[in-house]
């Protein structure tokens, strides 16, 4: 949820063969000539074989109405029409390999589709079309075979959600859950697809809806995970009702721990989804709120944001904590404004996204500290080129 700011070696091995030939007298004598054919049956030394550093990825933003596609230089090499988007959050707009993928409306048919764009044409993925216009959410696995979106009916009393997963070509559609007024959950929240797993497995989220104020981070009410080969649905991180708020920023990749700011809008948790024990990590000065929780692709770090919850004065800090069981680290500030989303590029560096008045803009920070401009427009994700 976007801040409401408007008030709301290769080594050679140097292996030197140093013949040292004496005489009899003791003087040295002359080291021989080396010869430039070898001995008889000796291998020709081979140069070493060139190592090509792997590329790295592009960094895409979406700075309406267009995505915007930079190296890690900070070199503008792409455009892309975000023709239908007005805002981009999780769940509205994704890159998946070279690919953008987001949630269009606007046009000529009723409600909103997933569109997929490349740098050669783009495609709307019809049978994800919603009826409604604000009713919309999806999430493509990451080697691009399958989409989880749901779709939201607003039409008179609770609203109706459910969620679905097909084949990106839309083949095989299959019902995942929806909601139920008879059920436990309470009736004004939604459903939403969250993540894909390392197995395949799929994470969805509940989400409150009807929720407003000074809100800087985006996160998600409750956490479930859906069993894809069996079709169970079990909690990863269960709707609280004494704190429905949308909290739940990250899971990580095996699915075994969930981070939010789900104790309080200011204290970050990291909860175990096997055991349910929990660990508060510990407040830092200045912190008003945390959240844009992210786990490094390892899943055993993450990084998270805080502010200082003043809409007239905000201030906001990037935090790291290295390790399970070690505290967190301040390793980058920002006023006046505060960071608001977190993309690993590997285990040291990421992507940072971070706005300004009404401005965003995204920096590469390495867990050291170091920091280095990228572009403008708001954080989408990672492109491999």
């Amino acid at each position: 949820m976007r801040p409401r700011r408007r008030r709301w070696i290769l080594r050679i091995g140097a292996v030197v063969v140093a013949g040292l030939a004496c005489n009899l007298g003791g003087t040295p004598s002359a080291l021989p000539t080396p010869s430039t054919s070898g001995p008889a049956g000796a291998a020709t030394p081979m140069a070493p074989t060139p190592v090509t550093p792997p590329e790295q990825p592009l960094i895409v933003t979406h700075l309406d109405p267009e995505f915007r596609i930079y190296t890690l230089d900070g070199d503008l090499v792409e455009t892309r029409s975000a023709e239908g988007l007005s805002f981009s959050r999780p769940n509205t707009a994704q890159v998946v390999g070279d690919a953008v993928y987001y949630v269009a409306g606007g046009g000529v048919e009723p409600g909103e589709v997933v569109r997929r764009v490349t740098s050669s044409e783009s495609v709307d993925l019809a049978f994800t079309r919603s009826s409604e216009p604000t009713g919309l959410a999806f999430r493509v696995s990451q080697d691009g075979s399958h989409i989880a979106y749901s779709q939201t009916n607003w039409g008179g009393g609770p609203p109706f959600s459910q969620v679905w997963i097909a084949g990106v070509d839309g083949s095989d559609p299959t019902l995942v859950t929806q909601t139920d007024t008879q059920d436990d959950i309470p009736e004004y929240f939604v459903l939403e697809p969250v993540e894909w797993l390392d197995d395949g497995d799929l994470v969805f989220a509940w989400q409150v809806t009807g929720i407003g104020g000074y809100i800087l981070f985006f996160g998600w009410s409750g956490l479930y995970r859906y069993d894809i080969g069996v079709g169970a649905v079990t909690p990863v991180a269960a709707v609280d009702a004494e704190f429905p708020s949308p909290c739940w920023s990250d899971v990580n990749g095996d699915g075994t721990f969930a981070v939010g700011a789900c104790s309080s809008p200011a204290q970050l948790v990291e909860r175990s989804t096997a055991t349910g024990s929990e660990n508060l990590i510990p407040l830092l000065p200045e912190q008003g709120q945390a959240g844009a929780a992210a786990y490094a692709p390892s899943g055993e770090r993450f990084a998270y944001a805080i502010a200082r919850s003043d809409p007239d004065a905000e201030a906001g800090q990037l935090v790291l904590l290295p390790a399970r069981g070690e505290g967190p680290a301040v390793i980058a500030t920002h006023a006046p404004g505060a960071f608001d989303a977190i993309l690993w590029l590997d285990e040291d560096r990421m992507a940072v996204g971070y706005w300004q008045g009404d401005a965003t803009f995204v920096d590469l920070v390495t867990t050291v500290g170091a920091r280095t401009p990228l572009g403008q427009g708001s954080l989408i994700g990672l492109m491999q080129p």
